[in-house]
């Protein structure tokens, strides 16, 4: 590999890995409240559907006129989180209130947001969003810089690539140093517990749920815009970087902070087929080194066995407030 491609290839690596920021991120948060949402790569999608309808929205409206920087960037995020927090309060409302299944939810409200995402992104016209992806391509002029390498691998990504960091370092901040982040940590631990302490379990469990979901959305949108460059169709595979963040969940141990890391590796392991000479054949075995990587980390954490390694004690288990 030449200069010139690995730096290309380090560029790609943090755009992939951007997806898997929000998506590792929200997933988090929820699970942390002891709720183990298999909906997830369904979420996304429905996130990269309502980025792109948030902008078909706004071309339909200014017709010909100019595009508008600020909003190019606003509108796909707002609308992304609106349908991805759909998302999450329909998971919520069938495992908080109904106490249905969590697996069963997450993989039924999958299918749904997937088919919908597909019906639907299907019948958008593409005229002028690929003008949108295009601008929202590089939030820093790197004119100035060393654009072989600093400028390329660390400035010449969209708003999406910091406002995905911004997110994870604060979720961390949250989770870890919080009155409130303590709390939902409680709940996701020990429910009973935390009831009897006077924390509201349900409320907690639904904010956590669609707030996780709502920044999950957010990947979705940000592939379709940023990693596509707006280039988008009916199936892209956004589901695809869904299931892989599930996994980096795993992978990252349940810290936002090292979600970061983490999603860095799974973005660099998910594009360096493309850019090393294999055949059809080998580029499909690449595709499992991010799911190869997660089984090792969950047999060393198992080997260890230390708590800080663990996953939530009452993750994916309905809690019922009369048996406690």
């Amino acid at each position: 590999m030449t200069w010139t491609l690995f730096v290309a290839f380090l560029t790609r690596a943090i755009k992939a890995a951007t997806v898997f920021i929000f998506g590792s991120t929200g997933e988090t948060i929820t699970e942390k409240s002891g709720h183990l949402n298999m909906g997830t790569p369904g979420i996304m999608c429905m996130g990269a559907l309502g980025g792109i309808l948030g902008l078909r929205i706004y071309f339909d409206i200014i017709k010909t006129a100019e595009l508008n920087g600020f909003l190019v960037i606003l509108i796909p995020i707002v609308f992304s989180m609106i349908f991805a927090a759909i998302g999450g309060l329909i998971f919520a409302f069938f495992t908080v209130t109904l106490k249905c299944n969590h697996n069963v939810t997450g993989l039924t409200l999958t299918t749904f947001g997937v088919g919908l995402s597909c019906y639907f992104i299907g019948l958008i016209k593409t005229t002028r969003i690929n003008d949108a992806g295009l601008a929202i391509q590089s939030l820093f002029d790197v004119k100035w810089a060393d654009t072989d390498f600093f400028g390329n691998v660390l400035l010449s990504h969209s708003f999406f690539t910091y406002l995905a960091i911004i997110i994870a370092v604060l979720a961390a901040i949250f989770l870890s140093r919080t009155k409130i982040g303590l709390n939902l940590r409680a709940c996701g631990e020990n429910p009973a517990a935390a009831d009897a302490a006077g924390i509201n379990v349900d409320r907690y469990r639904y904010i956590a749920t669609i707030i996780g979901a709502a920044i999950s959305g957010l990947g979705g949108m940000a592939y379709e815009l940023d990693v596509l460059k707006g280039y988008f169709n009916a199936k892209d595979g956004v589901d695809a970087f869904g299931w892989l963040a599930l996994s980096l969940v795993i992978f990252s141990m349940w810290k936002p902070s090292i979600c970061i890391g983490a999603s860095f590796v799974f973005g660099a392991l998910q594009q360096i087929r493309f850019y090393l000479p294999l055949s059809s054949a080998q580029q499909q075995m690449f595709m499992l080194l991010p799911y190869v990587f997660t089984i090792i980390v969950l047999i060393l954490t198992s080997v260890f066995n230390k708590k800080n390694t663990q996953p939530p004690a009452a993750l994916g288990v309905t809690y019922f407030r009369e048996d406690r």
